[in-house]
């Protein structure tokens, strides 16, 4: 068998392609075609070509020495190359003085430095690991902190009591409402609406705590939102007593009746209509509807918040351990577990 039948019957068998066995020796997919095809005009220099060989035999794990010969012997070395190798031929006489080297074996030394320093070459870029490419790691840029929103307490109440508040379109149930936490800002819009009576829509200032009562008229007349704090700051001082001198020298002392507050209608004290009050100490969905199925409240309302109810309602929560309900002013009890979807009527 060839030396090319070898190369590529032992290639085929190890189920490699000519361009795999390129990529591991470096060698050109075309050199190594023409040394399986034994078509040696397309290979270099013969020296090159040896080398070819023996490094395309060793990657297929095959002795190349059997094969060196057969090349060999396919394209033998040329005259002038073998009496380079084997040195000048022995000629009668003395030797002339001051004769040098002859110029075939210093083109041997040569071309075997260039195919020693070439296998280097190769051997080195074979073993030298690919650099890593570099990793660029994006600079990351601070998220600005929000600033944090403040909480103020607002408690409404009416007159009559039970009228449904809104804030912003929000319902924040019926009255009493008392210090339920919202957003501080300075435009909000209150609504507070009952049945028969005209409803009251203000905007209301909440950059700070407000305690405001809806003083609702029947229908056709004006609705008033009265402040009941500054009510309380603008309550007059008592007037000091003065006298009145009388004709005979004396003074006869009188006193000034302090001038009457301004008329505020108390709150009404709670009522059986508002006998159940829910507390909400943590998030949790919750829907309150009365005897006839409307709904009173759908929606989750933040912690701390308190909901007056009629009696009769029906109470569904989806966390009723944050849920705690209060009837006729009985301690609040939770409805049941945290987690646990409850149901009840009060």
């Amino acid at each position: 068998m060839s030396f090319g039948a070898a190369l590529k019957q032992a290639r085929e068998s190890q189920g490699l392609t000519t361009q795999d066995v390129a990529l591991r020796t470096k060698i050109r997919g075309d050199y190594l075609r023409a040394l399986e095809d034994g078509n040696t005009s397309l290979l270099p220099e013969r020296t090159f070509a040896r080398s070819y060989l023996q490094r395309y035999a060793r990657e297929l794990s095959l002795d190349p020495a059997p094969l060196l010969a057969d090349f060999d012997r396919s394209v033998p070395a040329s005259a002038e190359m073998t009496q380079s190798l084997r040195g000048p031929a022995a000629r009668p006489g003395p030797r002339a003085p001051g004769r040098g080297l002859s110029p075939a074996l210093l083109a041997g030394v040569a071309t075997g430095v260039i195919v020693l320093a070439a296998g280097g070459y190769y051997a080195l870029s074979a073993l030298r690991p690919a650099p890593a490419p570099a990793v660029v790691t994006p600079a990351v840029t601070p998220e600005p902190t929000p600033a944090p929103v403040a909480t103020v307490r607002l408690s409404v109440s009416s007159v009559p009591a039970g009228a449904r508040v809104y804030l912003d379109n929000r319902d924040l149930g019926v009255t009493p409402v008392r210090s339920f936490p919202v957003d501080a800002r300075r435009n909000a819009q209150l609504r507070v609406e009952a049945a028969g009576r005209a409803p009251l829509k203000e905007t209301v200032d909440l950059s700070r705590s407000r305690n405001l009562r809806a003083q609702l008229r029947p229908t056709g007349q004006n609705s008033a939102l009265v402040d009941l704090n500054a009510a309380r700051a603008a309550r007059p001082a008592p007037t000091p007593a003065t006298g009145t001198v009388t004709p005979g020298g004396s003074t006869t002392p009188t006193t000034t009746t302090p001038a009457a507050p301004p008329a505020v209608a108390p709150t009404p004290a709670a009522t059986p209509a508002q006998a159940v009050n829910v507390t909400f100490s943590g998030a949790s969905w919750t829907r309150v509807t009365d005897a006839a199925g409307r709904v009173l409240y759908q929606g989750t309302p933040p912690a701390g918040t308190v909901k007056g109810f009629p009696k009769g309602v029906t109470i569904r929560t989806g966390n009723a351990g944050a849920v705690k309900v209060a009837v006729n002013g009985a301690a609040p009890a939770p409805l049941g577990q945290a987690g646990q979807v409850v149901t009840r009527t009060f």
